[in-house]
This record gives structure tokens, sequence and C-alpha cells, in this order.
């Protein structure tokens, strides 16, 4: 095999992107590739190479990664991506995802439990949505289902629905600002069923009232 460039990342001048046969191979600090002398043209061995990778390159990703959730916290896909453009090569990805998963530092359902939590707290989205945003985030249908059901938020929700519908409607029951306010709840991940009964509960306490 052959060292065929080695070059300068474009986001990060401090890294260096080495291509084996004509193919992007990983990324390293200038003192990898110093203290390895690795040179453009070089011929270099496979278990060299595996050396490079399974050393000072799982290191650097070990510490790139810990750095990162040391600040905020990852989805494995999330995470996937960081080491993709930080690292390059899939095998020592995966070797540093075991790795942060092992010491719990990366842990997706504790991340769709707190991310759920808040979507449905303080912004107020209903579960379609919750869902969707979880989906998007990269976790697994098998984890959401659990996250929603350990939850246990009908309460909230049904009182989320209300809240929000008293203060769309401000008093304004016109069926133009009816209609708006469906639509609006719906976009917000409420189901049409949930919603009616919402309604409906809030025209049955306001009749009561009335009369």
């Amino acid at each position: 095999m052959k060292i065929t460039k080695i070059e300068e990342q474009k986001k990060n001048k401090s890294r260096l992107s080495v291509f084996i046969d004509g193919e992007f191979s990983f990324g390293a600090d200038r003192f990898t590739i110093l203290s390895y002398h690795l040179s453009q043209g070089d011929e270099i061995t496979q278990e060299k190479l595996s050396l490079i990778k399974n050393t000072a390159v799982f290191e650097d990703a070990k510490n790139y990664a810990a750095n990162l959730v040391s600040s905020r916290s990852y989805t494995v896909k999330a995470m996937r991506e960081k080491l993709k453009n930080h690292i390059g090569d899939q095998e020592i990805i995966e070797k540093t995802i075991d790795f942060l998963k092992e010491y719990k530092l990366l842990d997706d359902t504790d991340y769709a439990r707190r991310y759920a939590h808040d979507l449905i707290h303080l912004k107020k989205f209903g579960i379609r949505q919750v869902k969707w945003k979880l989906h998007e985030k990269g976790i697994s249908d098998s984890i959401i289902e659990h996250v929603i059901e350990e939850l246990e938020v009908d309460d909230t929700i049904s009182e989320n629905l209300e809240s929000i519908i008293l203060k769309k409607l401000s008093g304004n029951y016109d069926i133009k600002n009816i209609m708006k306010v469906k639509r609006y709840l719906a976009s917000r991940g409420y189901g049409f069923d949930e919603i009616n009964s919402a309604f409906s509960k809030i025209k049955a306490e306001e009749e009561f009232y009335e009369g």
C-alpha cells in the first residue's frame, strides 16, 4: 500500500487527511503524522496502518469525543457524524462509539427521555411531533416507544392542549378561528381525536359556567 496524499483538512488546518492508494484512510493531527514518519509517496504496511489507527487515531477519537460530551449530550447518530468529519475511519468510529457507550458517555435512551420531557413539558408538543423530533435525532423506534410509555404524559398532554386552545382562541369562538387553532395544534403534533376531545371539554365547561 502507498500513501498517495497527505493534505490539510479544509475545516481544520491543524489536522491532516491521509490517503492510501488514492482513497481517504484517516485523519490525524500533525504530531501523529510526524511521530510515525508518514510522508506522501511512502509505502505502508497493513500492520503499521492498523497500529496507527488503533493507537494514535483511536486515542485522538476518544479525546475528541470526550471533549464534545463534556459540554452537551449527543445521540449516537450525532456523535457518529462528528467522528466521521474528524477521523473518517469507520472502524475507529464504531470502536469509539462502543467506548463511549461502555462508560455511559453516550446513551440514546437517556437522551430521548430528557429531550421528550422538555418537548412535552416546555415546548408543549403533541406526541406525534415528539416522536418525529426524536426520530430526526436518530433515536430508534423501540427506544422512542419505550420512553413515551415510561413518561406517562397523557394528563400533561391533555392539560397542554386545553391551555393552548384557550390561549389561542382568546374568547373568539368564531368557526374560522376555531379551525385555525385546530390546524395549529395538528402542526404541533396533536391528533385530531384528542384535539376535538379537548374542544368538546372546553365547550362543555363554558356552557356549564354560563348556565
